[in-house]
């Protein structure tokens, strides 16, 4: 008997034409597509719907024999996804290891194998990617391979549900039955994504396949609902409702939190859902997503979302110097053209193939997985952490405890080499409006003629504490320490995701608890570390972590510019450094963080607030005035906007951290002799 096949519909092409475009202007950073992520809702849902009506079909054609073919279902499954999968996977393996396109991504050898075998979603997961994270990815640093998560998803799902459509079919008895029993459990899962979103957060609500496997399985519902009944025309009507609906969500959604993070999606395929429903009787939405345009790009929608991020992380603004509606436009072309070959030359042939027996396509689809999957561990570099951190320079360069001896001047008539004296006038930052004013006394922003550093009796002792940002920072310090061990010795004493304010609950998504640690590392931890190696400079940093919203009682939402916060920012800010004196510290500096950049979030973000930032360089200059001669403020972001580095993507790759080189630059032309001068207090 023949496998039964549905009537092609090209209405149906029509909605992947949708959803994918939606997904690319999304990732395309255009203005107002901020939902657009939610086409992936759609592809799943519409998935549901197709896959359930085959099976369907075919249980039919067996006369209610449970005699669905499950090897035929995974051979023509495997046919269809697995050939462009293949390729793209295996394209980035080579390119990673043929050029420096993908440098930057330390977990792209993980990615590869996790998309490889089909499940990115739970590799992302357990790894320390996060849609939460907003400081974590950089679009220069982007995996080539994120987009590989929605199609983990798909195909878990399609290995599973051939066999729970057998059982379901022994269950009800009747399509009524079987009906119902799907409907059970699409109410199930529907009701589950809620709960994952509340007791595991927002990237398992979007992530992990329980709490996104209702979108798919009300596409089966829909199936299920549709077989062999005749409609009434005015669906047509529903169609229409659910495909404005659907692109209002495009626009609604926001980028970062909102009801994709709590468990809402299932709402999305029960809309999803409609429209595929009414699209089965004629009306005009059905005539305009038939159109050839439409009906063309559905066909390759497959292929254009598997190529289009690897294409985009490739094509993005550090290598291509256009504006983001041309930049878009470049990206979808690049995409379309790779999209259309693969199709034609590619995956219609194999799927058209004389290759046809389930024994050969399963040993030809585990031999080329095998293949691509020893070509990712043996060319592929393997991830070496954040793309910031040092090789053995940071220890190399620590400070030795047993050091002795003050840090005093040999001769003070004399200048130690790569040191003289200068004339400095950096530019002025503008505070806001209801900052307090800068100190003049202790910072470095005002014009002042510096006096010579003279040769010193033994290295500077620094300690460097702070966030990711004065971890990054650290490691150009220490890679100058390497190369001048007569001027300095540095330890990196960062804890990363901590700030300095302490206790309550930052924003970023969704409320989320202060670390622990991070109450640990403030308030004893970071003073024990000094207190062991007696520093002559503790260098603090924070950048984003700080001016978050928080709040310290449930109803409350505190920004920095709001006086109680503030107020806490000035008084934990005073404490620490307090703290360190006692703890042996002989001076403190504290640096004013830039301003991150992050140059591919077209949303903004409050870490990019300049206003909030101004309340911590107000309370740095109130401690400064208030520990004259043994706390010094150091105004980092007026000499990175005099040397262009503020807007330099390639300096900063994700907006926040600076580059080794970048680092290494700001430590030997400004951040060491800064250090070295307040030490000394000249």
């Amino acid at each position: 008997m023949n496998r039964p096949r549905m009537v092609h519909q090209p209405a149906l092409d029509g909605i992947r034409a949708v959803s994918v475009l939606a997904v690319l202007l999304f990732h395309g950073e255009i203005a107002g597509f901020d939902g657009g992520y939610v086409g992936v809702s759609v592809f799943f849902t519409l998935s549901g719907f197709l896959i359930t009506s085959l099976l369907i079909a075919e249980h039919a054609a067996t006369d209610g024999i449970d005699g669905i073919d499950v090897s035929g279902f995974y051979v023509r499954r495997a046919k269809r996804l697995l050939p462009a999968s293949l390729l793209c996977i295996a394209a980035i393996a080579v390119l990673s290891a043929t050029t420096d396109l993908f440098a930057g991504v330390a977990s792209l050898q993980r990615d590869l194998l996790g998309g490889l075998f089909q499940v990115a979603n739970w590799v992302f997961l357990a790894g320390d990617g996060s849609y939460q994270q907003l400081f974590a990815d950089a679009a220069g640093q982007a995996s080539p391979l994120e987009h590989y998560w929605s199609l983990a998803i798909e195909e878990q799902f399609y290995w599973v549900w051939p066999l729970a459509f057998v059982g379901i079919a022994r269950v009800g008895r009747t399509h009524r039955g079987r009906t119902i029993v799907v409907a059970v459990i699409t109410a199930l899962f529907a009701a589950l994504a809620p709960v994952i979103a509340a007791v595991w957060g927002p990237d398992a609500a979007y992530w992990s396949t329980p709490a996104r496997a209702a979108e798919i399985l009300v596409g089966a519902l829909a199936a299920f609902l549709v077989a062999g009944r005749t409609l009434s025309p005015r669906w047509h009507l529903a169609a229409a409702a659910a495909l404005v609906t659907l692109c209002a969500t495009f626009v609604l959604f926001p980028s970062v939190g909102g009801p994709a993070y709590r468990g809402a999606l299932p709402l999305v395929g029960a809309v999803s859902a409609l429209l595929i429903v009414g699209l089965q009787v004629p009306g005009p939405v059905r005539s305009l997503l038939s159109l050839s345009l439409f009906a063309w790009l559905g066909r390759i929608s497959y292929g254009v979302y598997l190529y289009h991020w690897p294409v985009f992380v490739v094509l993005d603004s550090r290598r291509v110097d256009l504006d983001t509606v041309p930049l878009f436009l470049l990206r979808m072309a690049v995409t379309l053209v790779l999209a259309q070959a693969s199709f034609s030359l590619f995956e219609r042939p194999v799927r058209n193939g004389f290759v046809r027996r389930p024994r050969e396509i399963g040993l030809i689809a585990l031999g080329t997985t095998a293949a691509v999957a020893v070509t990712a561990v043996l060319v592929v570099p393997a991830g070496t952490g954040d793309y910031w951190g040092g090789d053995d320079t940071a220890a190399a360069a620590a400070i030795d405890p047993v050091g002795e001896g003050t840090l005093a001047p040999l001769a003070v008539a004399t200048t130690a080499p790569g040191f003289a004296a200068e004339t400095t006038t950096p530019p002025p930052t503008a505070p806001a409006a209801d900052a307090a004013p800068a100190s003049t006394t202790a910072s470095t922003s005002t014009t002042t003629t510096l006096a010579p550093i003279p040769p010193l009796a033994r290295p500077m002792r620094v300690v460097v504490a702070g966030d990711s940002t004065a971890e990054a920072t650290g490691f150009g310090l220490a890679q100058w320490a390497v190369e001048r061990p007569d001027l300095a010795q540095v330890s990196i004493l960062a804890e990363e995701g901590c700030g300095f304010v302490r206790g309550g609950e930052f924003l970023v998504q969704e409320w989320t608890e202060t670390d622990p640690r991070c109450e640990r590392w403030a308030e004893t931890g970071l003073a024990e570390q000094v207190g062991e190696l007696t520093p002559d400079v503790v260098m603090l940093l924070t950048t984003s972590w700080d001016v978050l919203d928080r709040r310290w009682s449930p109803d409350e939402q505190l920004s920095p510019v709001d006086p109680a916060y503030a107020q806490r920012i000035h008084d934990d800010f005073t404490i620490l450094t307090q703290r360190l004196l006692d703890a042996g510290a002989a001076h403190v500096v504290w640096v004013r963080e830039p301003i991150p950049n992050v140059f591919w979030w077209s949303s903004g973000q409050t870490q990019e607030d300049p206003a909030r930032h101004e309340i911590l360089y107000a309370a740095m200059d109130d401690i400064a005035d208030a520990y004259p001669g043994r706390v010094t403020v150091v105004d980092l972001p007026a000499w990175l906007d005099e040397q262009q580095l503020s807007t330099d993507q390639e300096a900063r790759p994700d907006g926040v951290h600076w580059s080794p080189e970048a680092s290494a630059r700001i430590a030997r032309d400004f951040l060491g002799e800064r250090l070295l001068r307040a030490a000394l207090g000249i």
